[in-house]
């Protein structure tokens, strides 16, 4: 499916923007990964724009994976299906975390006495954007992630203090109560704190960019050919109707 055609039949559903999906198709159309994995999916934007880059490739699967409760209306299986792409595409639904689907699918992948076999070229991590869960996710993605895959985390600098508003009610997300939680872990983007401190050390990884503030981006590479390097990409890059996006997103989810 072309990408206009998709740009064209999401219209301006939340939660990432038309330039945002554009990036994720074209990496998907050149990259041409066989097994691609979306962590937090919200209404199913972002899946319907690689499964249409998978269709067009002719090949490929996503597997998206959300909470049975994080159901949005529209739903992403409801745009999947909109969009004719169910054969590209398996929508999992978890009762508590996509960390515990990363640990049955890791099991499954385990021979007996054995090391877990690698399935996902592509990953796209699009969740609570919280340490614990999150920097979790990483080392179970790198396990099940195959050697020249990518991933992605949105929301590169995101904090809790963005969604904090005691006085309207803005104290929870994703389930986080955030009044619980110490004033250094509200202020800190937690995204970026796994991408410096996890990441970026990971021995695997490299070609390491932060794309507008909002993505950043990491290639599993073979620790003897590993690269120290990193690329921004300043905001300006991206509209002003996209970042009104983001700020939409934001507080959506709080």
């Amino acid at each position: 499916m072309r990408f206009e055609e998709i740009r064209e039949l999401l219209g301006d559903i939340p939660f990432i923007s038309p330039e945002r999906g554009h990036v994720l198709y074209q990496h998907i159309r050149q990259h041409k990964p066989q097994h691609v994995l979306e962590l937090g999916i919200g209404h199913g934007v972002s899946s319907c724009y690689m499964a249409a880059a998978l269709h067009e490739n002719g090949a490929g699967h996503l597997t998206c994976v959300d909470l049975i409760d994080a159901a949005f209306s529209p739903s992403a299986e409801e745009l999947v299906s909109r969009a004719n792409l169910t054969s590209f595409v398996s929508v999992v639904r978890e009762k508590s975390s996509y960390t515990w689907y990363l640990k049955n699918l890791i099991e499954k992948r385990t021979p007996a006495g054995g090391i877990c076999e690698p399935q996902f070229d592509f990953c796209f991590i699009d969740g609570p954007k919280n340490w614990t869960i999150d920097g979790a996710a990483f080392f179970m993605v790198d396990k099940l992630m195959k050697a020249g895959g990518w991933i992605i985390f949105d929301d590169y600098d995101w904090t809790y203090n963005s969604v904090y508003d005691p006085k309207t009610g803005g104290t929870s997300c994703d389930g986080i109560n955030i009044p619980e939680l110490a004033e250094d872990e509200r202020t800190q983007p937690h995204i970026e704190a796994i991408f410096r401190l996890l990441v970026t050390q990971h021995p695997n990884y490299g070609a390491f960019r932060i794309d507008g503030n909002t993505w950043a981006w990491a290639q599993k590479v073979q620790s003897n050919d590993r690269k120290i390097s990193l690329t921004y990409t300043p905001d300006f890059r991206y509209s002003f109707f996209s970042r009104l996006r983001s700020l939409y997103k934001r507080f959506r989810l709080s």
